[in-house]
């Protein structure tokens, strides 16, 4: 039998070749598969509670969290407005205080809107302030489902908020240009996630609440008598109709998510604008308005007016201005109609400002096509850390596959190098918390592409390799245990008998069980805290977390890759996924999965 001496920082035995491969393979299968499932079957609790307030007025915030945004000590928040921000009013009922005073200061936050800009381990709120210019003049960390030391890491670096000082609604600073966000060092994921949320709730006056039902199928085929030889896509609020050769017959946009705080006589009005083939305004018409009825009225049956904007382009109606083309009103309903004639050029504006028409009208590229590809690419954030990451994991590869690991001194190096760069610098290491915590809330493949590099070798290659890469020649908390590994003739040397041995084996799968019973009721607990890792960010380390971690090397400076072998319930899972002699074998730990299993599933059923 050919034999693959390896050893591993675990401590488990040493892998064989399977004599039964095919069976291996399928019951290592199952195993990884139910992994999987037990980890998507982890409660979000920031979905959970996105889940209850979707459909309902998002509340606003406490007025001692608007005192501590404003600085303004009094005040009542008025009526949240189309774009779902409340307006700072004196208790004398004036808008604005101090230097506000007589303009309107207007209170977000960026929940509901960034519940999907994951962090670390969830998304963290942000509440701002904007002045009369529709300009940021305070920023602050709200709630959040990320993990505390991040959150208050965040909270502590002044200059992160104010940096988001002068932003206008869009996300656009003072010279028109889209705005560059550092993030907080040694919490880099959950800042820049809180910044992405900030930017997408500036840029979503898409999100109206006064208009906000979606454009129908009948809506948009209204037009068309023989509506099985069209083709249309919704992307709402705008909608495609192409032919069955793919040619454009008609766009349908609506205008309530572009402009609904157009005002006429008592309120704005949502029109539907319908463009023809060449891209020209073939018909506006009103789709549902919150002004006056009878006037509105007037509006849709006068045909002369609809008259005025025939045949324009988005382009043209941008810049066109009703009251310099002397746009006549609807007699009885003046200030209705202007409302409606001043809308069409908000909504072409917007547009163009947006990236235009072609933004819906062309074709979308195959999912696996270069411009996706690099459209990806554009989007992501590769810090020198990042980088630092990604390129220490592709040298891994080619000094394993050359076979020049073997080298001792260049061991020595390569071990320093882990620890100096994953553990000190980037402090990018593969935890509990971060697997349940993406899980459970998403990945942030654009802000945390080292990270997921490093998580990907880490799960991904011990079930399809064989190899752990991760614990071997990653991790900065095994590299500094081999580093100061006692010699076995070494007076720092203890050897535990085998009962002893087999109990302390137990610590890390019963921690890994903890942990997950833990996430499974109680969503929102913290399970950092469980493992050392996290004194690696040491600028926001806890006490707690240091006190851990130099414990743990402290045994391991005596018990040989003590914590690896005995207490970590991430080498332990890794462990677990890794394909070995004995995965054709079902023992005590598949047992202990599959009662995992029905735990998960009933509290999934009944919840």
């Amino acid at each position: 039998m050919k034999i693959e001496m390896k050893m591993e920082s675990s401590g488990k035995r040493a892998s064989v070749k399977p004599r039964r491969p095919v069976l291996a393979w399928g019951v290592h299968s199952i195993r990884v598969v139910s992994v999987v499932v037990l980890f998507l079957l982890l409660p979000s609790p920031h979905r959970m509670v996105m889940r209850e307030n979707i459909d309902a007025d998002f509340p606003p915030p406490l007025m001692d969290v608007v005192n501590k945004l404003t600085g303004v000590n009094t005040g009542v928040l008025s009526k949240r407005d189309g774009r779902g921000l409340w307006t700072l009013e004196s208790e004398s009922g004036e808008q604005g205080e101090g230097e506000n005073r007589g303009g309107a200061l207007r209170i977000g936050r960026t929940l509901p809107d960034a519940a999907n800009t994951a962090g670390y381990r969830g998304p963290t709120e942000a509440l701002f302030a904007l002045d009369a210019e529709d300009r940021i003049v305070s920023v602050m960390v709200g709630d959040s489902h990320d993990t505390d030391e991040h959150v208050e890491a965040v909270k502590n670096a002044t200059e992160f908020v104010t940096q988001f000082r002068g932003l206008t609604w869009g996300g656009l600073d003072r010279n028109g240009d889209v705005a560059e966000i550092d993030g907080v060092s040694g919490a880099t994921l959950t800042s820049l996630a809180m910044a992405e949320g900030l930017m997408l709730r500036l840029g979503r006056a898409s999100g109206s609440l006064l208009f906000n039902e979606s454009l129908s199928d009948e809506e948009v085929v209204a037009d068309f008598e023989d509506r099985g030889t069209v083709n249309a896509v919704i992307t709402d609020p705008v909608a495609v109709v192409r032919d069955d050769e793919g040619k454009l017959k008609n766009v349908l946009i609506r205008s309530g998510p572009f402009s609904d705080e157009v005002i006429g006589y008592q309120g704005p009005t949502e029109l539907l604008i319908s463009l023809d083939e060449n891209e020209r305004i073939a018909r506006v018409q009103i789709r549902r308005s919150l002004d006056n009825e009878p006037y509105v009225d007037y509006v849709r049956e006068d045909d002369w007016f609809w008259r005025s904007f025939d045949g324009m382009t988005l382009s043209e109606l941008a810049v066109w201005d009703p009251v310099a083309e002397q746009v006549e009103g609807v007699s009885g309903a003046t200030m209705t109609s202007m409302a409606v004639a001043e809308t069409l050029p908000r909504v072409a504006m917007r547009i163009e400002t947006e990236g235009g028409l072609k933004k819906w009208t062309d074709p979308p590229p195959s999912r696996f096509s270069i411009s996706n590809f690099q459209r990806f690419l554009s989007s992501v954030h590769l810090s020198s850390r990042d980088a630092a990451t990604i390129g220490l994991i592709g040298l891994l590869w080619l000094l394993t596959g050359r076979g020049w690991m073997r080298n001792r001194r260049l061991r020595f190096a390569w071990l320093i190098a882990v620890v100096v760069v994953i553990g000190w610098w980037t402090g990018n290491l593969v935890s509990l918390a971060l697997l349940t915590g993406w899980a459970s809330s998403g990945v942030s493949w654009q802000l945390a592409i080292g990270l997921i590099a490093l998580v990907g070798t880490a799960m991904i290659l011990p079930p399809a390799m064989r190899g752990n890469p991760y614990c071997n020649h990653l991790c900065p908390h095994g590299a500094i245990q081999q580093l100061t590994r006692p010699d076995r003739k070494s007076w720092r040397h203890v050897s535990l008998p085998p009962g002893w041995a087999r109990a302390f084996a137990s610590i890390a799968p019963l921690t890994l069980v903890l942990a997950y019973g833990v996430l499974l009721f109680w969503p929102r607990a913290d399970v950092s805290g469980l493992e050392p890792f996290y004194a690696y960010l040491w600028p926001i380390a806890g006490v707690s977390s240091v006190v851990l971690c130099v414990a743990t090397l402290l045994v391991s400076c005596f018990v040989p890759m003590g914590y690896c072998r005995f207490g970590c319930p991430t080498g332990f899972l890794i462990g677990y996924l890794r394909r070995t002699s004995t995965s054709d074998r079902v023992d005590r730990i598949d047992v202990g999965l599959v009662l995992l299993l029905f735990v998960s599933f009933g509290r999934f059923w009944f919840s």
